[in-house]
């Protein structure tokens, strides 16, 4: 078991639960070759660790290939399956990793309904003839003689050196050209603001409506916390050009309205949006006549004056807001009166009664 462990990874298995002995049967045949291989319902067990998301994040720094399988395009884009091929693409991307990312689907899911990233590398049918092809696509870094290819002199006199020197020459031109011009992806994190310090029952940011506009197209996301969303084809020109930014979501906004697009991954900052601060309503007595001067507190520790109309409106900072408040409000000769004040839900009206 400590051998298995030590061992490095040739391929991490990524799949939804529903689509584990597709994942099994793969994961067979590839340990048959001598590979290394990474499937959570395998390994884990024998791993006998109790702490299985530091151990699949483990699996997924280290491994050197990734095969995602799946019987359904929805599988793909549950949030821990592309979570993982999410992760192993923006590693790739960054120069990190070197391998192959794999997707292997049933025969009834079509490629054009892929996710774009995952159908810009290599798409293989989940076919039991095709298991020689996927492990030649991930096999030791081609050290193994089964899947290293048998070498070829391609110089059989010095006369065609420089001919081939000058095709090398010219196809590393062709490439520069290519990949400087080629559309690329831009990877978003939404995330609260490190120096902002809210009150405890402040909701957590959960989603949003992510709008990136580029030139005259605008495209839209759904960013969940922690989760990074893609925005896929960036035509070239735009690179290290400024882009407009919004995002709708509850009690949550960017600090920013654009970004500098880039192929590195952007990070985007939230603070509160406001929704939650403004606390305001009137003050009358039983005939509906207002209520001057009273004594209004919010959880005990602001305490603010109506107005002689009776009104009062009070805008909370960011630490003290939350999605309910307590408030108090106090006038000599009148009883006090105790409520509870959720924001959103607009002007409050309280009666005030006199003591006899």
């Amino acid at each position: 078991m400590a051998e298995a462990q030590e061992k490095p990874i040739d391929i991490f298995i990524s799949f939804k639960s529903a689509d584990v002995e597709l994942a099994k049967t793969l994961y067979a045949y590839l340990r048959s070759k001598g590979l290394s291989v990474f499937l959570s319902s395998e390994t884990l067990p024998q791993l006998g660790s109790s702490d299985y998301r530091k151990a699949i994040d483990k699996a997924l720094d280290e491994c050197r290939h990734m095969i995602v399988v799946s019987s359904k395009v929805e599988y793909l884009n549950s949030s821990w399956v592309e979570a993982e091929w999410g992760f192993y693409i923006g590693e790739k991307r960054a120069g990190r990793k070197k391998g192959n990312i794999l997707t292997v689907v049933t025969d009834d899911i079509e490629i054009k309904d892929l996710p774009a990233s995952l159908r810009y590398y290599q798409v293989i049918f989940y076919n039991k003839e095709n298991f020689d092809q996927i492990a030649a696509y991930t096999g030791k870094d081609y050290e193994d003689p089964q899947y290293k290819p048998k070498p070829v002199s391609f110089f059989k006199s010095k006369k065609i050196l420089p001919v081939v020197l000058i095709l090398i020459a010219g196809a590393a031109i062709w490439y520069y050209i290519n990949e400087k011009n080629k559309p690329f992806d831009i990877t978003v994190f939404a995330e609260k603001e490190k120096a902002l310090q809210l009150n405890a029952d402040y909701p957590a940011f959960e989603n949003g409506l992510l709008n990136l506009y580029i030139g005259n197209k605008e495209d839209n996301r759904t960013i969940l916390a922690n989760q990074p969303v893609t925005f896929q084809q960036v035509p070239a020109s735009f690179l290290n050009q400024k882009a407009a930014v919004k995002m709708n979501s509850p009690y949550w906004k960017l600090t920013a309205d654009s970004i500098i697009i880039s192929k590195l991954p952007v990070h985007l900052s939230l603070i509160p949006n406001g929704t939650l601060a403004t606390i305001y309503g009137n003050i009358k007595d039983v005939q509906g006549q207002p209520v001057a001067d009273c004594l209004i507190s919010v959880d005990t520790d602001t305490v603010i004056n109506a107005s002689a109309a009776g009104l009062f409106k009070i805008i909370l900072p960011y630490h003290m807001q939350k999605s309910q408040y307590k408030i108090v409000v106090g006038k000599e000769n009148y009883q006090s009166q105790r409520l509870d004040y959720f924001p959103g839900s607009g002007n409050i009206d309280i009666i005030m009664k006199k003591t006899k």
